[in-house]
């Protein structure tokens, strides 16, 4: 079953010491539909990485709760429906490709199968690379390892937190391309934090646009542009138009 998310109210406030309360994030509500692809963007520091955490159940927030098909995020987390991409690729030193892909499997127990593990192999371009260990890959090749990793366990929700932002932009456009089309076909519902304005348009059917500390949301953008998508699309009038609202609501912040 696919699955919709929705954040309401949720607040994030860290305390230093008693008197020093670090407001992060301030009453944030929006929905993300079954299937719908929504990224969040906003300067360095406005508590991005923090939202995606709470709405990934591995951070609590102050205030506001998370529902994942009008159930718990905790609930949701128990029956492995939650798959995470973090910045970095964590993958560990000692495995190799196809056991860093196939850890997600022995963790859960979901999906562990050889024909699984190499459907994705081959999914994310990887099938040449299965024995190669992480120092002996690039940081392209990491981040297909990490991707593949969340999706083995065919999560109705990925989150990704700018898994793409170590990358050059030709290497980053590549990505985009790859995670475009191994998520239409997991047909997952996506959340993905990033910096870069231009990704978030070609990958998304939404934008969040964050303010500054404490942070609110200041708009939301509607990208509107046909699927599937090639690179072409980033020199067309439409995409162009998109890209300079969401850097407009940025600048007003």
């Amino acid at each position: 079953m696919n699955e919709g998310i929705e954040i309401k109210n949720i607040s994030k406030v860290y305390r230093k010491g008693i008197d020093k309360p670090i407001h992060i994030l301030d009453d944030i509500n929006f929905k993300v539909g079954a299937q719908e692809f929504i990224s969040v963007v906003g300067y360095t520091g406005c508590g991005k990485t923090t939202l995606l955490n709470i709405i990934g159940g591995l951070l609590a927030p102050t205030n506001g709760n998370i529902l994942i098909n009008n159930e718990s995020v905790n609930a949701a987390l128990k029956r492995h429906r939650l798959g995470f991409v973090f910045q970095e690729s964590s993958l560990l030193p000692w495995r190799n490709v196809y056991d860093n892909i196939k850890l997600s499997a022995e963790i859960t127990g979901v999906n562990n199968s050889q024909a699984k593990i190499l459907n994705i192999i081959d999914a994310m371009h990887l099938a040449e690379y299965v024995d190669f260990f992480p120092h002996q890959i690039s940081g392209g090749m990491k981040a297909r390892v990490a991707i593949a990793r969340a999706l083995l366990i065919e999560p109705a929700v990925l989150l990704m937190d700018e898994p793409f932002g170590h990358l050059d932009e030709i290497t980053r456009q590549n990505m985009n391309n790859l995670l475009l089309e191994v998520w239409s076909k997991a047909k997952a519902t996506a959340i993905f934090v990033t910096h870069n304005i231009a990704e978030a348009v070609f990958l998304s059917d939404r934008i969040i646009v964050l303010s500054k500390l404490p942070s609110k949301i200041i708009g939301v953008v509607e990208v509107a542009l046909s699927r599937p998508r090639k690179d072409n699309i980033r020199f067309e009038t439409n995409f162009i138009r998109k890209a300079k609202e969401v850097s407009e609501l940025l600048l007003k912040v």
